[in-house]
Formats: structure tokens, C-alpha cells, sequence
């Protein structure tokens, strides 16, 4: 099969993969916004909860993500685009905000620590993903 007659299929993969990212990152953020409203003795098992959704949801969402949407930018050409660079810039950050929460969990679970939110995280990952759906779609630049 040609690259080309792969292409539907890639961009059906990498936009499933996408929702299943960008809703684990809000779900994950509404979460730890209220365990992080009870007494700290009481967040292990939540966290712990947590922690699991992420590495079978947000995390493997993340990866698909990736791959898909790189195979599709070599496949199109598109990797010197001004678009996908200012594009990249918010996955960048929504990787590095998933990293991050991903982290703080696990020494939350470790440390016994309180988890703690972060304010405006959850209207950051709805603003990038917006940025990145008219980028995807429109390709201004």
C-alpha cells in the first residue's frame, strides 16, 4: 500500500490518539483538583488510582500522538513548515505538562506528600489544544 493510501489512516489514528490525550490531561486535572482538597492520609489510594488511568490512557495516548503525527509531518513534507514548528511548541508543552503531573504523582505516592494543583492548567491545555487544532487545520504560515 502507498504512503498515500495510508494517509486517511494515519490521520484517523493520530486525531483518536489526540482525544484520548487531551481528555486524560483534563480528566487528570479535574482529578487532582479534588484529591488535592483532602487531608493528605487520604490522597494515596486516589493518587494511586490516578496513576494507573495515566499509564493505560493518558501516556499511551501520548506516545500514539507522537509517532502518528510525526509519520504524518515526514510523510507530507511538512517537517520544515512554520505552522507544525509553532505547533510543536504547544505538544512540547503539553508533553512536558503531562511529564510533570505524571512526576508529582509518583512522589506523591512515594513521599506521602500532598498533591497540589496547578492553577490554570486544565484552561492551558484547552487554549493549546485549539492552538494546535486550527495550526492542524488551517496551516497559516
Amino acid at each position: 500500500m502507498m504512503i498515500a493510501a495510508l494517509y486517511p489512516y494515519l490521520v484517523a489514528t493520530h486525531v483518536t490518539a489526540v482525544v484520548f490525550l487531551v481528555g486524560g490531561l483534563l480528566a487528570q486535572e479535574r482529578i487532582v483538583n479534588v484529591i488535592s482538597q483532602s487531608p493528605p492520609e487520604e490522597q494515596a489510594g486516589m493518587l494511586a488510582a490516578l496513576q494507573r488511568f495515566d499509564l493505560l490512557v493518558t501516556t499511551p495516548a501520548l506516545l500514539l500522538t507522537w509517532i502518528f503525527g510525526l509519520s504524518l509531518a515526514l510523510s507530507a513534507g511538512w517537517l520544515s513548515s512554520r505552522w507544525l514548528l509553532v505547533k510543536l511548541a504547544f505538544v512540547v508543552a503539553l508533553s512536558a505538562l503531562h511529564g510533570f503531573r505524571s512526576g508529582r504523582i509518583r512522589h506523591c505516592i512515594r513521599t506521602g506528600a500532598a498533591i497540589r494543583r496547578i492553577p490554570g492548567a486544565d484552561l492551558g491545555i484547552v487554549i493549546a489544544m485549539l492552538t494546535i487544532a486550527v495550526l492542524a487545520f488551517v496551516k497559516p504560515v
